[in-house]
């Protein structure tokens, strides 16, 4: 097997190695070459199974169009691919530089997080994917700082995927502190730094789309999020980008029906943790009936009341509202009501959003407001959580879970409060709690 250093001087090629799909017509000719004769494998943009035609990057069907020329629609976004192209896979047999220490931690894991790292190794060592269902809190994070060493001690690479960017965003920093040797990479659409091959990468679900047979072990987390949750053309990539020997991680405070129902088979080993670092349990949300609708009066009374308690002791929130034009205008009034309170208000759509979360996180506001974009994957400490509207049907029970985890995260502010607040009680917010209960007896065991 030919091996690869990850030191070239021609071209920087390590913007192409790594498992990339690559469109022929998008390398220079030397370049093409070189990939070639170091294991590169040239295939055509298509393929067809059972009389229909599919795109070798996406693996998505590919519609016939009433034009002269066919293209998939489906992975249009990472650039045009016609059924005539040609693709490049380049080379993955990489040799990284080996090192004396990986990681750099000095953190200490509870017992409940010891046993899962040893069921997470135990599952590496025997090539068997592997799902880690840890309540929120529970630092997933910190349990895979082992098993990415022992992928690094084989010399081997890793993925670290998410559908958010927002969760992408805030492991990197923490990624490259305990592996400060080893090369670690951060890319999603947003990315100002173009790819390059890393040992380590950080990414969104969506660039997997572009590899192929590229990693030795693929961790995804928030596996049930949107927008992977119920996306046949990610599920596809996220297999399509693991090795043939490699495994893949599942992490998720929710994990989907799809996923417990592979652990029964016995296709998916598990690990469960059912309480957090700290030892705490999960915040139960205080539930409160609004007589009247949230804007009443601008805004409710009762909220109003709440609000000014907050601001009068200095104390950090989180608003959290089911659709952008409802926040919008709850902070229009909020800016007339309260002129001497900090926030910012953030969204999908929100171009400044990762600028307005740093802000947040900084304590240069007191408070933010946010759709469900920032129902998980992001840490705050000492701060109460408020749902408005619980009862509306972008607040499923997974994601009013995952709003409920973003209190309590911290040993110095485990009693966070949680507020949901609604104009009917449903079955959405009884199951949350309900489940939340759940979790914390089965803690106690």
């Amino acid at each position: 097997m030919l091996l690869l250093y990850v030191v070239f001087s021609m071209d920087n090629l390590d913007e192409y190695l790594g498992g990339r799909i690559i469109k022929i017509t998008d390398l220079k000719p030397e370049t093409l070459l070189y990939l070639k004769d170091h294991g590169g494998e040239v295939v055509t943009a298509t393929f067809k199974k059972n009389d229909k035609l599919f795109c070798r990057r996406c693996l998505m069907v590919i519609e016939k169009l009433p034009i002269d020329f066919q293209y998939c629609r489906s992975c249009i976004n990472l650039g045009k691919i016609q059924i005539s192209d040609e693709l490049l896979i380049t080379p993955t047999d990489i040799r990284y530089p080996r090192q004396e220490d990986y990681l750099v931690w000095d953190g200490q894991l509870t017992a409940n997080q010891s046993k899962g790292v040893r069921e997470l190794i135990l599952a590496f060592q025997q090539h068997q994917n592997h799902l880690v269902w840890a309540v929120t809190g529970a630092g997933k994070t910190e349990m895979i700082f082992p098993l990415i060493e022992q992928v690094l001690l084989k010399g081997q690479r890793i993925a670290i995927c998410s559908p958010r960017v927002d969760v992408c965003i805030e492991l990197f920093p923490r990624i490259q502190k305990v592996f400060p040797k080893t090369t670690v990479g951060l890319f999603h659409g947003r990315s100002e730094e173009p790819y390059h091959l890393t040992q380590i990468m950080l990414a969104t679900v969506h660039q997997l789309i572009r590899f192929e047979k590229a990693f030795d072990v693929l961790v995804v987390d928030e596996v049930d999020s949107y927008p992977l949750a119920g996306n046949l053309m990610l599920r596809k990539a996220i297999q399509k980008a693991k090795k043939d020997t490699g495994i893949i991680v599942y992490l998720s405070a929710t994990p989907p029906k799809e996923l417990l129902k592979q652990v029964k088979q016995h296709k998916l080993s598990i690990t469960r943790l059912y309480q957090r670092f700290h030892g705490h349990p999960l915040p139960e949300p205080h539930c409160h009936l609004l007589l009247k609708p949230t804007q009443f009066l601008k805004i409710n009374p009762r909220l109003r009341l709440l609000i000014a308690r907050l601001i009068k002791n200095k104390q950090r929130f989180m608003l959290f509202f089911p659709q952008i034009p409802a926040m919008k205008q709850f902070a229009k009034q909020l800016k007339k009501l309260y002129p001497l309170l900090t926030f910012v208000d953030v969204s999908s759509k929100d171009e400044q959003r990762l600028e307005k979360v740093q802000q947040f996180r900084e304590q240069k506001v007191q408070a933010i407001l946010t759709t469900t974009i920032l129902e998980r994957g992001v840490t705050f400490k000492k701060i109460m959580v408020i749902v408005l509207d619980a009862q509306a049907k972008e607040f499923s029970k997974t994601a009013l879970i995952q709003i409920a985890g973003r209190a309590g995260r911290g040993k110095d502010s485990f009693d966070d409060e949680v507020h949901f607040f609604y104009q009917v009680y449903n079955q959405q917010i009884r199951k949350a709690c309900d489940e939340i209960r759940y979790l914390n007896q089965q803690a106690k065991k």
